[in-house]
């Protein structure tokens, strides 16, 4: 990495001064740009070099009546890694909130302790950590940095996916926190949320912290991957617990508290102590990503907007990459986050467009336009090698996934794909399902500017696999009773079932698309394990979660039970509970059904909030609160990260599964009937 950071430093002007000057003073200086300022922009106009400090002239623009505030802890960093922490500040109060004015603008001055006069170029950091301001790359204007390329960072440091990568097996964590004491506020839970890209589950996983401070937890992975393990209270400079696991892995670990009050971890073995310096380097650039979610203008503007913050990933990466001494493969991991991290941003802005109420949405529109258009996509993702499959270890790979599946292009088609034979236009045929299938492959290579389907573009496709496997399982039974309509003539039941999509006429075609090995072999897997379910439901796991189910199915005896998980931070939750008020009243009237709403709260009384809303929207139904830590256990119970999530119980006491539980309440009457009809041939 030395090589680089010499190649970054080539060019800049060198800031010599004879030994008898006191003071250099660097005019208007550039940066590479800053990151964490929602909606607006922290500059240096002035860095002042002396003997005794050197001093940084802010100018932050700030949305009016908007409230900030600058930390004792902010310092500033050279190219070496060393830091000159703050000494004193004029114009604000440092760890005091600030309300900024009507005009935006706020001037302030930092002195730090002294930088050496030949600094080249350096970084201002308000802290350490996620969130923190910073200004980065800030040096004479007058010369220009020169950045490596990320094909240039990726020679110099060669390193390739085994050919292994793709294997699924199970990692186990086990850990220790030094000095434990729930008494005294520590954690009592690690809460993993994760989705299974190949099962489509969404998984919470809980570890319980034993009063001695060990845990241990096993989970099934299907490729190494980096994971966020939440604690249910944070620990001092350590909120989340950061491993990365490869399978087969046991990682053992330790937290323990340093001189400075913070607690660190310390990786004794497996693929986390492999990368230590990536996972303990905090690298991490949201910062990137936010700028373009916020970001307002253009299509046009944001694309100078991305090569901008694209030059400040190149910078972040290799000073950090330099500073913390990162192997091949520990390079190879943070570029392919970064990679994944910048297309998230490309995604998210256009993300934030769709919901911005100031856009012009006439069909005209040229913003609209150029958002469902595949070139735009295609000139602010050409970098990203979505071939790679390192980039699928990313803790942020699958939302990036869901932003490109359901990207703009893709579901702003101009409906349904006709097909038309000699007895005129079919719509929703194998044949229209597989055209819409191409169309699809087709715009996400426009989307990711290449000529072939790679990895990423057929991971989407085997996502919507997933979400259409239920549909195709139930039309396989239309099909069926097509063929063995007596209604019909032979020739007729062959016609008509012919022209239902269902597996055996839509899946193989699905999984023929899949180039990549490890997808058409999940695929088969995933397959194969629905068809030997003997059964559509299944009994209640053990543990203590199904006591709750018990409790209930006793006061609501010979009923299904229709679960609704909720909360009080989720809008879309509510949104469904207020629209479905009138049809839970009908629903109200059988004696075959019961809805339940189970909410997590901070506590089991729940907030003031809560009781609120609960009074007035599902006042006189079956509400159920509990503890956040006892939600948790819910979730990982029946495999689910996201709300609002619905299960079904039967009334002895059986999961439905989801190709026939209820799935809300917007098309309740048809899904209750289909249930009926399941259980009756079952």
């Amino acid at each position: 990495m030395k090589q680089f950071l010499t190649l970054l430093l080539c060019g800049l002007f060198a800031m010599v001064a004879p030994s008898s000057a006191k003071r250099i003073v660097m005019k208007a200086p550039e940066a590479l740009g800053c990151l964490n300022v929602s909606n607006g922009d922290l500059m240096v106009r002035e860095v002042v070099f002396a003997d005794t400090a050197t001093t940084v002239r802010f100018t932050l623009d700030y949305p009016a009546g908007y409230n900030f505030r600058i930390l004792d802890t902010c310092y500033l960093q050279d190219e070496d890694g060393a830091r000159y922490p703050l000494r004193s500040a004029e114009g604000l109060s440092v760890n005091t909130w600030v309300t900024s004015p009507a005009g935006r603008t706020t001037d302030f001055t930092l002195h730090f302790e002294p930088l050496p006069k030949r600094t080249r170029v350096f970084d201002f950091m308000e802290y350490d950590g996620r969130g923190a301001f910073m200004v980065l790359g800030i040096h004479d204007r007058k010369h220009k940095l020169r950045l490596p390329t990320m094909e240039e960072l990726a020679g110099a440091n060669a390193y390739t996916a085994p050919a292994d990568w793709f294997t699924t097996d199970s990692v186990t964590l086990r850990g220790r926190i030094e000095g434990y004491s729930p008494e005294a506020g520590f954690p009592t839970q690690l809460e993993l949320s994760y989705t299974s890209l190949f099962e489509k589950n969404e998984l919470v996983m809980v570890a319980d912290i034993r009063p001695d401070g060990t845990f241990e937890k096993r989970w099934e992975v299907d490729y190494p991957k980096q994971h966020s393990l939440r604690w249910d209270k944070a620990l001092p400079g350590m909120n989340y617990l950061e491993v990365f696991a490869r399978p087969g892995d046991t990682i053992n670990v330790t937290v323990r508290r340093g001189e400075d009050g913070q607690y660190r971890c310390i990786y004794h073995d497996g693929s986390s102590q492999a990368v230590e310096r990536w996972l303990k380097s905090g690298l991490d650039f949201g910062g990137f990503t936010s700028r373009m979610y916020h970001f307002r203008g253009t299509p046009g503007e944001a694309e100078a907007l991305a090569e901008k913050l694209w030059q400040l990933i190149i910078y972040r990466l290799q000073t950090v990459a330099a500073r913390h001494s990162f192997t091949p493969m520990e390079m190879q991991l943070a570029m392919a986050d970064a990679q994944v991290q910048h297309a998230m941003g490309v995604m998210d802005y256009a993300l934030g467009k769709m919901f911005d109420a100031n856009m012009v949405t006439a069909a005209d529109s040229a913003v609209y336009a150029a958002l469902r258009d595949t070139a735009f996509y295609g000139r602010l993702l050409r970098r990203i090698d979505f071939d790679n499959p390192l980039l699928m270890a990313s803790g942020y790979y699958d939302i990036l996934l869901n932003r490109i599946q359901y990207a703009w292009p893709v579901i702003g088609a101009d409906g349904p794909v006709e097909i038309t034979d000699e007895n005129g236009p079919w719509t929703n045929t194998p044949e229209s399902i597989l055209k819409e299938m191409e169309n699809r492959y087709a715009k996400w290579r426009g989307m990711m500017g290449c000529t072939h389907n790679n990895l990423m573009a057929q991971m989407c496709n085997y996502q919507e696999m997933l979400d259409d496997y239920k549909l195709w399982c139930v039309n396989e039974i239309t099909k069926d009773r097509v063929l063995s309509d007596p209604k019909l003539s032979e020739e007729e039941r062959k016609q008509q079932a012919a022209s239902v999509p269902c597996l055996s006429n839509v899946f193989p075609r699905y999984v023929a698309s899949f180039s990549h090995e490890a997808l058409r072999r999940h695929a088969e897997q995933f397959h194969a394990a629905r068809q030997a379910k003997a059964s559509f439901t299944s009994p209640l796991p053990e543990g203590q979660p199904a006591e709750l189910i018990r409790s209930l199915q006793a006061r609501y005896p010979g009923r299904y039970l229709v679960i609704d998980f909720w909360g009080m931070g989720c809008g879309p939750c509510r949104s469904a509970i207020q629209s479905s008020k009138e049809l839970r009243a009908e629903i109200a009237q059988r004696d075959d059904v019961k809805l339940v709403f189970i909410a997590g709260e901070a506590t089991a009384e729940g907030s003031e909030a809560y009781h609120k809303y609960v009074k007035e929207w599902l006042a006189d139904e079956e509400t159920i609160c509990i503890p956040d830590t006892e939600f948790s256990r819910l979730q990982e119970y029946f495999r689910f990260n996201g709300i609002p999530h619905y299960e079904t119980i039967t009334p002895d006491g059986r999961c439905v599964g989801e190709e026939y539980r209820i799935n809300g309440l917007y098309n309740f009457k048809f899904e209750m009937e289909r249930l009926l009809q399941a259980f009756d041939r079952e």
